[in-house]
């Protein structure tokens, strides 16, 4: 397994700060992600500073995902959307990057057979233009512009994309199960088709989430996520995702080092 960081709150996700910052850190590799049209249009304009970075540096960058973009409008896929995705893909090969993220949208103006339809083109337009570059799509688990976050989705989605996988974030599971431990049962089902995890902290009380603490010192049962891993053999990324709003600046960067250390005892190999 290989441990790296989202560097979307330095400002300077996959510069050269970002890579300093990432290298000194001990971790192995950066995620990119591009929640919105700029940021798309910013990674591929920085290819070729990005390889500079890449040909001089240890660090790799292991995910590059696309969140929030609504390419299902009544069922019918926007072909300017999935152009930007196909665009975002490319250059996510281009920088050697193994996995490229993205969701699919529901729209409220069709009937849920009619979205999972619309999702299954949407995902199978994706997964053919991956296995071209030669890497793997996968969808992630978040709820944000994406329906395809959960199990009873995924059973009719990625049953019929079979070249679909999972980006996993415990957190957002936790979260849907209310801090129970529902998640696990859920990552025990799905772990075969999962090839990217976030390492994000959810802490509850009263079933409400008061904070995103740092992984480590959180609520999530990590030691059973990791037997789980182990259980099926999950060799790639785990991606620190520092999310909470309490822990920033020095707090912050002392909740980061927390978590490498806790995340480093696990990591078994």
């Amino acid at each position: 397994m290989k441990l790296g960081i989202i560097c979307e709150e330095m400002k300077d996700q996959y510069g050269p700060v970002a890579f300093e910052t990432v290298e000194k850190l001990g971790l192995d590799f950066i995620e990119v992600c591009c929640n919105f049209d700029p940021d798309t249009e910013n990674f591929i304009k920085a290819l070729p500073e990005t390889k500079k970075l890449l040909a001089s540096s240890p660090v790799t960058i292991a995910s590059v995902g696309r969140w929030n973009l609504k390419a299902n409008r009544g069922g019918v896929i926007v072909p300017e959307e999935l152009d930007k995705n196909i665009r975002l893909m490319n250059a996510a090969a281009e920088v050697g990057c193994p996995v490229f993220v993205c969701g699919c949208n529901y729209d409220d103006s069709i009937s849920l057979y009619k979205n999972y339809g619309a999702a299954v083109e949407y995902f199978s337009k994706i997964t053919e233009e991956a296995k071209k570059l030669g890497i793997k799509a996968a969808a992630y688990n978040c709820s944000w512009g994406n329906f395809v976050c959960e199990s009873h989705a995924w059973d009719v989605v990625l049953g019929e994309v079979q070249d679909l996988w999972i980006k996993y974030d415990p957190s957002h599971a936790f979260n849907r199960h209310g801090g129970y431990l529902g998640y696990l049962d859920e990552l025990n089902k799905w772990l075969p088709r999962i090839a990217h995890i976030h390492i994000k902290g959810a802490t509850y009380l009263n079933g409400e989430c008061v904070d995103d603490s740092p992984a480590g010192l959180d609520q999530i049962d990590w030691n059973t996520v990791f037997v789980l891993l182990y259980k099926y053999g999950y060799n790639a990324g785990l991606s620190i995702e520092p999310h909470s709003a309490v822990w920033k600046g020095e707090l912050g960067e002392a909740g980061i080092k927390f978590t490498i250390d806790f995340m480093r005892k696990l990591m078994l190999r």
